[in-house]
This record gives structure tokens, sequence and C-alpha cells, in this order.
């Protein structure tokens, strides 16, 4: 029997979805209150859009309690 999996890092995020006239899905995503709105139209520029959030997001498990997301620190 395999060993349970490593618990992963989370990232919450916050997205608002519509339907255009059109059907095509838009809205906009953000991580956190601060962050500004990242829009998006069409399903190709969403998971670019969640792509370029995840790349840009350096992941740390806290000792305990929940999983945080924090920024990466650049000197």
């Amino acid at each position: 029997m395999d060993a349970s999996p490593t618990p992963r890092q989370t990232l919450r995020l916050l997205v608002e979805i519509h339907r255009s006239p059109d059907r095509r899905l838009e809205g906009q995503v953000r991580t956190n209150a601060p962050d500004p709105w990242r829009p998006f139209s069409g399903v190709l520029e969403l998971l670019k859009v969640l792509e370029e959030l995840v790349e840009s997001r350096d992941f740390v498990l806290p000792e305990h309690g929940n999983p945080t997301e924090t920024r990466k620190e650049t000197t």
C-alpha cells in the first residue's frame, strides 16, 4: 500500500463568472481583498490568469493550522 500523499499547499481565489450574450465565460479573479481583480474573457484566458496567479506566489505551510499563502519576497 502506498504512503499517504503529502498535503498540498492551497491558494484561495475569489472568482466572479458570468456568461456574455454570445455564451462566452467572462469575469474576474483575485487572490485576496487588497489584490487587484484580473479580468478574463473565455476559458483559455481564465486558465492563463490562474496560471499567472499561481506562478507569482510562493506557498508556505505554517507549523499549525490551515495552509496560507504569502508573496515571494524579492531583494
